[in-house]
């Protein structure tokens, strides 16, 4: 069970890259933010990447790669945007959605399916988005649903939950037709190419914005670099709902990091609402 260790270092790596990622937002324009992001990452894992050699890459390789690279830009702008709208401790527990979504398309994908006893997870998923939204009830029972569509940031996240579903999968088959750690250098790389011309189009400051928060961005890149790591090994070993679920352990990570470093509020519902969501990610990724 090596990996579950590993996903935890990943889920904990993923809160406080979540943490970066949402100070960096403020004076930086989200494009730049995801650029600079996935550049950085890319040049930390490129060490390790360059240490483990190019691996022997078969036809599955270029074609994940080529269909990951637009999907991450797009991915990554819902993502960034996300952390701007809304706090930290609601909208990163949003991404314990995943594994549900990956109960549909990695037996679509991979053909790796689950027990049916991950539906008691789905469940506790659907009861803690409900108690992380408590504080809509007053406008009736279906307040804290309602919440979730109302609440731009939330509902940014809950795509990215979605296209993440998709992405892991790909991520499994670009690692099968390479190695781990070359996969996900390459994934990145490409990704801040496709990235680069949303930057000249849209940004209004170009790219001499990362000057703006260096320290953050870096930072970013090599915790998102740590969390692939442990997350590609893991892939190796078990199927791909399993090491999500266990990812997902950065829900209750964030929410600490939203109430202990940014003062938000609402800390007992929120943290609550992403303990149950993790319980049912756990039903799914051990149960299941």
């Amino acid at each position: 069970m090596l990996w579950v260790g590993l996903m935890l270092v990943a889920a904990l790596s993923q809160a406080v890259k979540d943490l970066c990622l949402k100070r960096s937002v403020t004076g930086v324009e989200a494009p730049v933010v995801v650029w600079a992001y996935c550049l950085s990452t890319t040049l930390f894992l490129s060490v390790a990447a360059l240490r483990e050699g190019v691996p022997e890459l078969t036809p599955g390789f270029w074609w994940a790669l080529l269909t990951i690279g637009p999907m991450a830009v797009v991915t990554f702008m819902f993502y960034v945007k996300s952390l701007e709208a809304a706090d930290l401790s609601l909208a990163a527990p949003m991404l314990t959605a995943t594994p549900l979504f990956l109960l549909i398309t990695s037996p679509l994908m991979l053909g790796e399916v689950p027990d049916p006893a991950g539906i008691v997870g789905i469940v506790c998923i659907v009861a803690g988005s409900y108690v992380l939204n408590l504080n809509g009830s007053r406008k009736g029972w279906l307040g804290p649903f309602k919440a979730l569509v109302s609440d731009k940031g939330v509902r940014y996240m809950l795509i990215v939950a979605f296209l993440w579903s998709i992405s892991a999968n790909i991520d499994k088959i670009g690692l099968r037709n390479s190695s781990p750690m070359f996969w996900i250098a390459c994934a990145f790389g490409f990704t801040t190419i496709c990235q680069t011309p949303v930057v000249w189009k849209y940004s209004r400051r170009g790219f001499r914005q990362v000057l703006d928060k260096p320290f953050e961005l870096a930072a970013t890149g090599f915790l998102e670099a740590v969390t692939c790591a442990c997350q590609m090994y893991a892939l190796t070993v078990a199927i791909v709902p399993y090491v999500i679920g266990v990812k997902r352990m950065s829900a209750v990570f964030a929410v600490l990091l939203g109430w202990l470093v940014l003062r938000e509020g609402k800390v007992r519902e929120r943290l609550a609402g992403a303990a149950l969501m993790v319980l049912g990610v756990f039903l799914i990724a051990l149960l299941g």
